[in-house]
């Protein structure tokens, strides 16, 4: 009989009829062989974190050691038990069979007793549960840990990344008076093509016609919504829209975006170090990628001053980028980019900023959660300077399900006249030729 077979078949409480086993608590037994396993085979767990067919390995050994040491806890087979310690060791714990369930978008650990996950757009409670904050803590450290980050008193929140690019944000005590906060956003697939995106019904079909031609035409394009909305898997679809030929330079303070495109450049942001030195920001490494000879550059989202490097690089003849803000509409996003880009304190009027940011941004394309949790584009804006004022055209609107049908003239005035005619075409495609 193969051992796994032989675990399977031995619940604990029949062997203790026939021989004795000495009875621990789940806690001890975990540890027990948690000690073993990590003063011998330390380099294969790390190994088991990134890969399914090390942790089938971790799994054989563990479970040898259980039977060998006749090691048991009530109400569990050993095969159960394998599986926690394995969980422990090489998962995440609690919340690990969430992460193997494609369905699920969120998880959220709201200290040691509440475990919340998101499907289909809709929170559910679970029973997961982790016996105290120390578990959570232990938890937090080892995700950021292995993304190079770090957690404690001195620094109690953090961002960072799961290897499978989930995104991972943590707060602890004294910020967090619930205990230990843990929030990991998954992407459990990297949607790639415009046509995926129609098919989930995320954009109109017309709508991913015309946004083709603005990422063709070389247009600046920001992506605007609230949280969870879905904008990076939008700007990473209208970034496999660039040409093979060109290179392109992505930064973000976590990678999350994977482009299939060849010459890629990924840039990441540093946190300080414990001696409060080191830090390099998305500012930092825009400054950069303006010397790396960049034909497009992403930044993954504009949360502060490198907003302003960001429009002063599309008003100098760096075509083609791509972005995101937290916004609420079209109107909001541009004041969301005047605001931002005011925190680089270059003392540039609050005139001449917007009329810089009219010039720099071409299109705004607003997403949304709508009935039932479904993220869409529900909004695509041109964007333009008039009579040195900010101006907005509404070309989409999935309310009205019309917009303008002709270029606005404060924006045909600042593309040339081919990209003009080529915008136009796609515009009477959208609109059916019909004025609003």
């Amino acid at each position: 009989m193969s051992l796994i077979k032989k675990l399977e078949s031995s619940p604990y409480r029949a062997l203790g009829e026939v021989r004795t086993a000495r009875e621990r608590s789940l806690e001890d037994v975990i540890e027990t062989v948690r000690e073993r396993v990590l003063e011998n085979h330390a380099e294969l767990v790390m190994e088991a974190r990134l890969s399914r067919a090390k942790r089938n390995e971790v799994m054989a050994l563990v479970s040898e050691l259980i039977v060998s040491g006749d090691l048991y806890v009530g109400r569990l087979t050993r095969k159960d038990l394998a599986e926690r310690i394995v969980q422990e060791l090489c998962g995440l714990g609690p919340i690990d069979e969430f992460l193997d369930d494609p369905t699920v978008t969120e998880v959220m650990v709201n200290g040691p007793h509440e475990v919340y996950i998101e499907r289909d757009g809709v929170i559910h409670k679970t029973g997961a549960q982790f016996s105290d904050e120390k578990h959570v803590l232990e938890l937090i450290n080892r995700i950021v840990g292995s993304a190079g980050r770090r957690v404690d008193k001195s620094s109690p929140y953090v961002d960072a990344r799961l290897p499978d690019g989930s995104r991972v944000n943590a707060v602890i005590p004294p910020l967090s008076l619930t205990g230990p906060v843990l929030t990991i956003r998954r992407f459990p697939r990297r949607y790639s093509t415009l046509d995926e995106l129609v098919a989930l019904d995320t954009i109109d079909p017309r709508v991913a016609e015309f946004l083709k031609a603005c990422v063709e035409a070389r247009l600046d394009i920001v992506i605007s919504g609230g949280s969870g909305t879905g904008k990076t898997t939008t700007l990473n679809v209208m970034a496999n829209l660039f040409r093979e030929d060109e290179r392109v330079i992505v930064i973000e303070d976590s990678s999350e975006l994977r482009l299939s495109l060849d010459h890629v450049i990924y840039l990441q942001t540093r946190p300080e170090s414990v001696e409060g030195k080191g830090k390099v920001t998305i500012r930092d490494l825009l400054r950069n990628a303006l010397r790396m000879r960049p034909d497009r550059i992403i930044i993954g989202e504009c949360r502060g001053a490198e907003t302003f490097d960001l429009i002063t690089a599309m008003n100098t003849g760096h075509e083609g980028c791509l972005s995101t803000v937290h916004a609420n509409s079209t109107r909001d996003c541009l004041s969301r980019l005047t605001a931002m880009a005011l925190m680089a304190q270059e003392s540039v009027p609050l005139t001449v900023l917007e009329t810089w940011i009219g010039s720099a941004v071409d299109v705004v394309v607003h997403q949304a959660r709508v009935e039932a949790g479904a993220r869409r584009v529900v909004e695509v804006s041109l964007v333009g300077v008039s009579r040195g004022t900010l101006q907005t055209a509404t070309v989409y609107d999935v309310e009205n399900r019309r917009g303008c049908s002709e270029l606005p003239e404060f924006f045909s005035g600042k593309v040339r006249r081919e990209v003009g005619e080529r915008l136009q075409g796609a515009l009477e495609a959208l609109n059916g030729g019909d004025a609003s």
